[in-house]
């Protein structure tokens, strides 16, 4: 399918024919896929993944916008910053805005927030002391790259995935460097410099004296200042309290249909979903902030490319439809337009049959995104 030169989208049109085709294979496909074997799943799928897969019908060209400086979002008791070339701490004050080489310290019952990039949040909680080594945007390209160094107590990060495979978010601590693409996970730094990592959502590598371990899902590593680690399974990736939810909004009385769903929620059965072999996407993640959803996933079939987006939802005749806000599209390697366009042809017909079933089941009035969560509001 040739893309369209007058646009900066590629658009995807399909003949009732081959619609049908696809819809029939694709039904007996979902008829053998464990993940979605029941109608309940279906709508499971489409709430987790409808603002992934309706955007995927234009990819349009281009980066979501960010700032290379950081913003204090939130204070709370004494919290001091200073710069590098300073010896003198000075009290910080809201949405002060902060770059390489800036300090931030929080005292006893204190705390505050970091924000990068209008979305990532790095949380800072009492007596806890970290510096930002590196805040940029690469001239001529899409990478960006933060570098945060804990020195002291306890922060949790909420690291947004960026398009450009090379972009990072990395957080160093007197004894190990954990690097994440995108991934929300806890730090913890004692006074002699041991350090404990719960990785939440999505994966790390943590460089430990030159040797770089994997972490997963549900992983903890705790380091000691000797350089000796210890990795540890806390919980496995879960889709059940998903399930559970959307059958008591089912089985709730009445007609109204009403769920909400955390940003772990979501991540967790993402996750737990992408263990099917079947499955095109993998790596796929969620992100609510109020008013806007981010989302990004590794497509693997049949080629291997980068999805993100940024959006809100709009609900019209009982269907939801994305409000593109921003989107980028990209591969690790250089494939020429004439496979990538079928290839995003092909992830999008995948999720067609997904629709259709949802919405046999559930109209739906109202979609909202705030607080890290989402609210979906319908009648059954």
């Amino acid at each position: 399918m040739a893309p369209d030169n007058n646009s900066h989208a590629t658009t995807f049109s399909f003949t009732r024919e081959a619609l049908e085709a696809r819809l029939r294979s694709l039904v007996a496909w979902l008829k053998q896929t464990p993940l979605f074997c029941t109608q309940r799943r279906a709508i499971i799928t489409l709430l987790l993944g409808i603002p992934l897969f309706l955007c995927l019908g234009s990819w349009l060209l281009g980066l979501i916008r960010v700032s290379d400086v950081a913003r204090l979002s939130e204070l709370k008791g004494l919290v001091h910053t200073r710069h590098d070339e300073e010896t003198q701490w000075e009290p910080a004050h809201l949405n002060q805005m902060l770059g390489r080489k800036h300090w931030v310290r929080t005292g006893t019952d204190s705390g505050a927030t970091l924000l990068f990039f209008d979305v990532s949040t790095v949380d800072l909680e009492e007596e806890t002391e970290v510096s930002i080594a590196q805040i940029s945007k690469r001239r001529g390209g899409n990478g960006v790259d933060v570098v945060l160094k804990v020195w002291l107590g306890e922060t949790a990060v909420r690291a947004v995935r960026f398009l450009d495979p090379s972009s990072s978010f990395r957080v160093d601590t007197p004894t190990a460097s954990t690097v994440v693409r995108g991934a929300r996970f806890n730090v913890q730094v004692a006074d002699d410099g041991s350090t404990q990592i719960d990785l939440e959502t999505g994966s790390a590598e943590v460089e430990v004296n030159g040797q770089v371990v994997e972490l997963a899902m549900g992983q903890r590593i705790t380091l000691e200042p000797d350089g000796l680690y210890e990795v540890e399974q806390v919980f496995e990736p879960d889709a059940q309290p998903v399930i559970d939810k959307v059958n008591a909004a089912l089985a709730a009385p009445g007609d109204e249909f009403r769920l909400e769903l955390t940003e772990n929620e979501v991540n967790q059965f993402l996750a737990a979903m992408s263990e099917d072999p079947d499955f095109a996407l993998h790596d796929t993640q969620i992100w609510f902030v109020d008013g806007e959803a981010r989302v990004a996933t590794l497509v693997v079939d049949p080629i291997r490319f980068d999805l993100s987006a940024a959006l809100d939802a709009q609900v019209e005749d009982g269907e939801i439809k994305p409000q593109m806000k921003a989107m980028a599209a990209g591969v690790i390697l250089p494939v020429p337009v004439s496979l990538l366009s079928p290839a995003l042809d092909q992830v999008l017909s995948q999720q067609e049959a997904y629709l259709t079933q949802a919405y046999d089941l559930i109209q739906f009035s109202d979609v909202q995104f705030k607080d890290e969560n989402i609210v979906v509001v319908g009648q059954k």
